[in-house]
């Protein structure tokens, strides 16, 4: 039988025959899943419990408390805003320029 293995740094699975093993000098043996995870670790001396795409995160952090006034309607959709100036939205016709000079008196 096959042993299970951890990821050292995200906590996922790693599939017999895959996966790189890190050996620190003092014996320290780490696993990893992918050059991601080692990268973070050992090159970048990152936390695991700070990164967000992490399990560790996740388990610390807990669950996420829901919104106030949550329900179980679908939120709407929110619009972008105004334009930006000098862009058009894509697939945007150009408008007419509103007319704003005073309506003119009718004719006799």
């Amino acid at each position: 039988m096959v042993d299970k293995r951890n990821c050292s740094f995200c906590g996922q699975d790693i599939e017999p025959g895959t996966g790189k093993m890190y050996v620190k000098k003092d014996g320290t043996r780490y696993m990893f899943c992918s050059l991601k995870c080692q990268k973070n670790m050992v090159v970048l001396k990152r936390v695991n419990r700070n990164v967000r795409w992490t399990t560790h995160f996740v388990k610390q952090a807990g669950p996420t408390p829901p919104k106030s006034g949550a329900s179980n309607q679908p939120e709407p959709a929110q619009s972008g805003g105004a334009p930006k100036k000098g862009k058009k939205a894509a697939g945007a016709k150009a408008a007419a320029p509103a007319e704003t000079a005073a309506p003119e008196a009718p004719a006799e």
